[in-house]
């Protein structure tokens, strides 16, 4: 008795094809049409040309046609000239500070101005070409430069702080030990001939040389070092970043596939309505027009069948006119919204395929929401706004485990037709999954008392 009446009230069969009907027409079937959704996405962001990951062909270009380095147009910098006659006056006084070893370069020391970010870096920093900004001038700021000793600035070369600081270990075992060979072989070296006295000058300087090198070594401070780079890098990050997500570059980019992504919505969400009418429509008339003319074909009565079922298709569509431009009009909404958040993760995480998708999705169903709260426009009481709610969110829910089924089906099925299976099989996960929300929702006596 109990099974009539559930079998009355929600025809599993016809809900179900429904719902995979509707997940087949947008999600699984049109989205390879009408998204390509690439690691990256479709806007060059700054992290992800750091990770050499292009949206376009343009920016990629660009960079692997970039002017080969040319030290000598940093070091003859005017502003890195000033700052070096700046510093060589403090030093002379006594009061210069040699931020790398957080202390006060001696008179006697040799000095040199250092590029904390190595102008090198700079000059191959794929954000700053994206950002189109001039590496020169970004090298040369006062909060790139700090004079050091000669020998760490030597040493140091184009390397970044984190490497530098991170092979100073191996640098001094390695300079200890030829020093300890070098003591080693000036103990046993003769010193009677002017020769022979002056091969032991030259290995004393030797030493002498080694020893200062290792002393210069253990003298930078860590620390300060690292917040000297950290500090610099932040004043270096934050105008590529600003000169780029501001410009007009980015702006015309990011509205234009935003505007392209809301287009291609939309249409995916009217133009999966359209083709699930056609499909109801016809699996109702192919029946029905089979058994007319399986006994007494004629051409007419055939033409005839075929143009009653495009009518019905058209009046099905007419009825629901309204309701494809709610969905476009949503799917516009969704799909810019879901363009603009990947853009904008992109900036931070490089994303693509599935993540893309899974935004995308939740987005469309975002939008179902904040209308259904905001506006109400069918007027449900609390309880039923509730349950729509709920059964909103589990269809995101639904399609977003539907999406990674699909995407791990598609490499695991490989043979012809493959890749339809896996979008049917992917459909039927989601259908059943929603069906089991709706059935809960509409039918549980828990949720029926809540």
């Amino acid at each position: 008795m109990s099974t009539n009446v559930i079998q009355k009230e929600f025809d599993w069969a016809a809900e179900l094809e429904k719902t995979v009907i509707k997940s087949l027409t947008t999600s699984f079937g049109l989205d390879f049409l009408l998204f390509n959704d690439k690691l990256g996405g479709n806007v060059d962001t700054i992290h992800n040309a750091r990770n050499s990951v292009y949206a376009t062909k343009i920016e990629e270009n660009r960079y692997l046609q970039k002017e080969k380095y040319n030290s000598d147009l940093y070091h003859q910098d005017p502003n890195y000239k000033a700052r070096g006659k700046s510093d060589k006056a403090k030093h002379q006084q006594g009061t210069l500070t040699d931020t790398y070893r957080n202390s006060t370069l001696k008179q006697n020391e040799k000095r040199q101005l250092d590029h904390v970010i190595s102008a090198h870096e700079i000059e191959q920093d794929a954000g700053r070409i994206l950002a189109e900004l001039d590496g020169v001038k970004l090298a040369n700021q006062d909060s790139n430069l700090s004079s050091t000793l000669a020998y760490i600035n030597t040493k140091k070369s184009d390397k970044s702080v984190e490497e530098f600081v991170a092979s100073i270990p191996a640098a001094i075992q390695e300079k200890q030990n030829s020093l300890e060979k070098n003591k080693a072989k000036l103990a046993f070296l003769p010193n009677n001939t002017p020769e022979e006295q002056d091969n032991r000058r030259k290995l004393e300087d030797k030493i002498r040389n080694e020893q200062s090198h290792i002393d210069a070594l253990q003298s930078v401070n860590k620390d300060t070092m690292l917040a000297a780079d950290k500090k610099a890098r932040s004043a270096y990050n934050s105008q590529v970043n600003w000169n780029y997500y501001t410009s007009s570059k980015f702006f015309k980019n990011s509205s234009s596939e935003a505007g392209k992504a809301g287009l291609s919505m939309g249409l995916r969400q009217a133009l999966g309505l359209v083709l699930a009418e056609l499909w109801f429509e016809l699996k109702e008339a192919i029946p029905r027009i089979y058994q007319s003319v399986k006994t007494n074909f004629t051409l007419d009565n055939f033409v005839s069948h075929i143009k009653n079922t495009l009518k019905n298709i058209w009046e099905r569509i007419q009825l629901r006119f309204n309701n494809l431009l709610l969905s476009f009009k949503d799917g516009v909404i969704g799909g810019i919204l879901g363009s603009l958040t990947s853009t904008l993760w992109n900036a931070f995480q490089t994303i693509g395929g599935n993540i893309i998708k899974l935004i995308r999705e939740t987005w469309s169903s975002l939008v179902q929401a904040a209308k259904l709260i905001f506006f109400n426009p069918d007027k449900l009481a609390l309880g039923d706004l509730m349950k729509e709610l709920s059964k909103i969110i589990g269809l995101a829910v639904a399609t977003s485990l539907g999406t990674i089924l699909n995407q791990y089906l598609s490499t695991l099925l490989t043979f012809p037709f493959g890749d339809s299976l896996a979008a049917f099989l992917s459909a039927l996960v989601v259908g059943l999954m929603t069906l089991g929300m709706s059935y809960f929702l509409d039918h549980s006596e828990l949720m029926q008392k809540v």
